[in-house]
């Protein structure tokens, strides 16, 4: 029985005019594919991070998975392309490629609202991994096997003379469409779209080329029917497939970073409006309270002590406050939140000109529309990494208070802002009096506070005087929780005895949470730059099980 022939190869066996278009419209269509083919699979990758962030971080586990799936998929698509173009020379088999990627990318966002909940507690690495290879396996082998088919056709138009040329122009134009996915999720698609609509766009790219695949290949529209349905159920079904929001979500939005959600509940005067980025609550404020400050009448009836903060580790910015000597006419705040305590710190210090180093340039505009940023102009917030803001932004200037509070996931303190390197930089630009205050979550004592120790190994090594504090945890510091640690010049301990504090106060409050030095876990490793655990140590507490 004669093998099935396209275009390509009835073509090869003639050298006249038609067959010679023939032959450039079939070379032509297979760079067109390889090249949309290779930025269709970074388009996946790099959204893919976006769409399993918010259960389980945007941490080096998540990429990791991500990156490692793919990989496999494409090497074992790259055998399978190989091994089929060379039991079927019909350019339909492209088509059959591409419209079952096509059919699985339109699924992929639906596929992950299913299983995010289950998987999302299989912990930072078996969590990611199993989602990645759920999602993105059958595609990435489909995919993946585009290439090697394309090489195997183009290489038949030439009548396999140029082989080697062949197998270089496919590769070239692959690695070109994978530049162009890249760059264009990165500085585009990401900032511009949300991410279902990304896959589902990726996905009708590649259900068109299929169609074209097919019609080279002379198929008929009939033959052509079921992958045409397939692909229009898919289509129709992930458009009308969306997340349902829960009824106390104000807002929610998807940015180059994070998933951003600002929640509410409880009723006026104690309401409560909660920033989420991705899975992780970051800040939140009182908006009745939060308005009453802006009146002045109702502002001067104000209870002594009113905050319109309502996360217990956001008071402890007022640690700066505890030393009678230190006058606040600077702050720094590492990571926005909710803005509470950048906004409070203003209030309180109308003449103090208070920094905001947030990555994330949507985040700065939440806390216009939902956190009143706008109503406290000495608030500067800026869109910038907080390393290069400290080494470009203002290389000269100093801070009384620095307070850290950046997270990019699940516990997640991003590597570089938990270094002996970055913590140099906060002393560099801290007022010689001043304090650096930071929240991180992690456990006080047992196996899961190894987080605390390399944290404490290293801000010693450049503070002379680093204390601890216990938010919350229910006195069970075997646990995680907001554990918040003061580094300094001189010796603040003095200014953290109760007994400076009438009882009821948030002052006491706050004195009453320090940790005795000798209840503190130690550690040999200091995290620089060149070895920074900390996303291993966070991964591994994570595992541990009660």
């Amino acid at each position: 029985m004669a093998k099935p022939s396209s275009p390509a190869t009835q073509s090869s066996a003639s050298t006249t005019p038609a067959a010679t278009e023939a032959n450039w419209k079939v070379r032509l269509f297979l760079g067109i594919v390889c090249f949309l083919a290779g930025a269709s699979v970074m388009v996946i990758e790099i959204s893919a991070n976006r769409l399993l962030a918010p259960a389980f971080g945007n941490s080096v586990y998540t990429w990791t998975a991500l990156i490692g799936v793919i990989l496999v998929a494409f090497s074992a698509g790259g055998f399978l392309g190989g091994w089929l173009a060379d039991r079927r020379l019909a350019l339909d088999l492209l088509g059959w490629l591409l419209a079952g990627a096509a059919v699985l990318t339109f699924f992929i966002p639906s596929i992950h609202g299913a299983f995010a909940g289950s998987l999302g507690a299989q912990g930072l690495v078996a969590g990611p991994v199993a989602m990645a290879l759920l999602l993105f396996a059958v595609p990435g082998v489909l995919l993946g096997a585009i290439s090697p088919a394309a090489v195997r056709f183009y290489s038949l138009t030439q009548k396999d003379t140029h082989v080697g040329a062949a197998a270089g122009m496919i590769s070239m134009l692959g690695s070109l469409g994978s530049f162009v996915g890249t760059f264009l999720s990165g500085f585009y698609l990401l900032s511009t779209f949300g991410v279902r609509h990304i896959f589902t766009g990726t996905a009708a790219l590649l259900m068109v080329l299929a169609v074209l695949a097919f019609l080279l290949a002379k198929n008929t529209w009939k033959q052509m029917m079921p992958i045409l349905l397939a692909g229009g159920i898919a289509g129709t079904l992930s458009a009308l497939d969306h997340d349902t929001l829960p009824d106390d979500v104000l807002h929610q939005e998807e940015s180059f970073y994070h998933r951003i959600r600002v929640s509410e509940d409880g009723t006026a005067p104690f309401r409560r409006r909660v920033l989420e980025l991705d899975s992780t609550q970051e800040g939140g404020i009182n908006p009745d309270t939060a308005a009453d400050f802006l009146d002045p009448k109702k502002r001067a009836a104000m209870q002594p002590g009113a905050s319109a903060l309502i996360l217990d580790y956001q008071h402890f910015w007022r640690i700066a406050q505890f030393n009678d000597s230190l006058k606040i006419s600077s702050a720094l705040f590492i990571g926005a939140g909710a803005f509470g305590m950048p906004e409070e710190v203003s209030r309180e210090y109308p003449e103090a000109s208070v920094d905001v180093a947030e990555i994330d340039p949507r985040v700065i505009e939440i806390g216009r529309r939902f956190f009143f940023l706008d109503e406290h102009p000495k608030v500067n917030a800026q869109a910038i990494d907080a390393r290069r803001f400290l080494l470009r932004s203002a290389p000269d200037k100093k801070w009384d208070l620095v307070f850290g509070d950046a997270y990019n996931g699940i516990r997640q303190i991003p590597s570089h802002l938990a270094s002996q390197e970055f913590f140099q930089l906060i002393a560099d630009h801290l007022s010689e009096d001043g304090v650096f205050v930071m929240n991180a979550i992690t456990a006080i004592e047992g196996p899961r506070a190894e987080l605390l120790g390399g944290m404490l190994k290293t801000l010693r090594a450049v503070f002379p005087n680093v204390e601890v504090f216990a938010v919350g945890g229910g006195g069970m510091r075997s646990q995680p929780q907001n554990v918040i640690l003061v580094a300094t010049k001189s010796d603040w301990r003095p200014y953290f005895k109760t007994g400076r504090f009438s009882p009821g106060t948030v002052s006491y409050r706050v004195a009453s949470s320090y940790v005795s030095p000798q209840y503190l876990p130690g550690s040999d490793v200091i995290f620089t730059d060149d070895h920074n655990p900390v996303d291993a140590i966070i991964a591994r507490g994570l595992a541990l099980r009660n």
